[in-house]
């Protein structure tokens, strides 16, 4: 494989990638180059009267309840007006729903405490803070984060 950068004054910056056929290292390289691009992206989130720009490696991960729409970080709770369906279409691959009121970034899960009987439990880097992951998702939450993250 080789690896080329052409630099040129015209048109929009796009990355292109040549392949025969798209295989498992194909797909991991353009995941690994969205996550890249969108690791820099921030997203507009509320809190009070003031709005901040945060960029998505820093979001834990997004909960409804009560109607609203919470952002977790690690040291703070901001809010969106997006509903979760909605956030499902804008954010990063790293961002997957592991329940019917959550969205989790599988980047900063630190681990996992399994329940057969229940939700399962997600804690991340640099915080207390916990996310619930239903039964039904807990299956797909393994399966990306082994193709993310333990990759060759």
């Amino acid at each position: 494989m080789k690896l080329k950068t052409e630099i040129t004054n015209d048109g929009e910056e796009e990355i292109i990638i040549r392949c025969r056929a798209v295989n498992s290292d194909t797909e991991r390289l353009q995941r690994a180059i969205a996550n890249i691009i969108s690791s820099s992206a921030e997203m507009m989130l509320t809190l009070g009267d003031t709005e901040y720009f945060v960029p998505y490696r820093k979001i834990l991960f997004f909960e409804t309840d009560g109607g609203r729409t919470t952002a977790h970080t690690a040291d703070s709770m901001m809010y969106t007006d997006l509903k979760l369906f909605e956030l499902e279409a804008v954010l990063p691959y790293s961002f997957m729903r592991v329940s019917k009121s959550c969205i989790i970034n599988t980047a900063v899960i630190c681990s996992i405490t399994k329940n057969l009987s229940g939700a399962s439990e997600a804690s991340f880097t640099g915080t207390t803070k916990k996310a619930y992951i239903s039964r039904m998702y807990y299956k797909d939450l393994i399966r990306k984060i082994n193709e993310t993250r333990l990759s060759k």
